[in-house]
């Protein structure tokens, strides 16, 4: 009889200690799905030149991947895409350490690369953490834009028997096939080169906001052996303007 006891006694107390097991992991429950809580945020596209010195525009980064760690772990718990407005959100967290993350052009990187933009968080049970406005960094080409340049290049034609300094003008054409360069803002080479159409026109197009040189080459007339550079310099300032740089003349003997 003792022993019928003593045995129905060490399994209540075993039952005991589960009970007190689960109880305990019922209430420290690690970072992760399954609680009240939650965590959002509005991320925010900044879209510059390409060696970032202008900002283009602003506007909300739809579709972007946001990532999610939690605790101390080393993988990825979890990931969202924005959405039209550029916001996300996280539901139903545990409380405890989480780590929000996306990734965003790198403004110091010489090669375009990527970087890590990580927001630690501490949340709270039954807590809604809003990270407001979060940015993220974009660079696009001169060429990726809206707005344009335009012009028209006529040709001075000077009469064989005439000599400088007193040249004589022959007529006057339009420039059909004619080279015309442009370079955006700092960059040490040209980065387009197109030709004149039949009516002398030319059109550089799908630009961004910045400065821009568009130049061409016209014949030194006073019997230089070198060409003379004709050089424009000017400024988009619009998404979508359309600069008219009017009649350019180059010579021709």
């Amino acid at each position: 009889m003792k022993r019928k006891i003593f045995s129905i006694k060490v399994h209540i107390a075993s039952i005991l200690l589960l009970l007190v097991g689960l109880l305990f992991s019922s209430c420290s429950k690690e970072e992760g799905f399954g609680g009240n809580s939650h965590i959002k945020g509005t991320l925010i596209e900044q879209v510059y030149n390409d060696d970032f010195s202008l900002l283009l525009y602003e506007q909300p980064a739809r579709d972007k991947d946001v990532f999610i760690i939690f605790g101390n772990d080393e993988t990825i718990g979890d990931n969202v895409k924005t959405n039209y407005n550029g916001q996300f959100e996280f539901s139903f967290l545990h409380k405890g350490s989480y780590a929000i993350f996306y990734y965003s052009d790198d403004s110091l990187s010489a090669y375009g690369e990527n970087s890590e933009i990580l927001y630690p968080v501490e949340l709270g049970k039954k807590e809604t953490i809003d990270l407001d406005t979060l940015h993220l960094l974009n660079s696009i080409q001169y060429n990726e834009g809206k707005a344009s340049i335009k012009g028209r290049v006529f040709l001075i034609n000077y009469q064989n028997s005439s000599t400088w300094p007193n040249l004589v003008v022959k007529d006057t054409s339009l420039a059909q096939e004619q080279e015309i360069y442009i370079t955006y803002g700092n960059h040490e080479f040209y980065d387009d080169r197109i030709r004149t159409s039949f009516d002398g026109t030319f059109v550089f197009q799908d630009l961004i906001k910045g400065q821009y040189e568009i130049f061409l080459y016209s014949e030194d007339v006073s019997g230089g052996t070198e060409d003379i550079v004709i050089s424009l310099e000017t400024e988009i300032t619009g998404e979508f303007q359309m600069i008219d740089l009017g009649d350019i003349y180059i010579k021709q003997l």
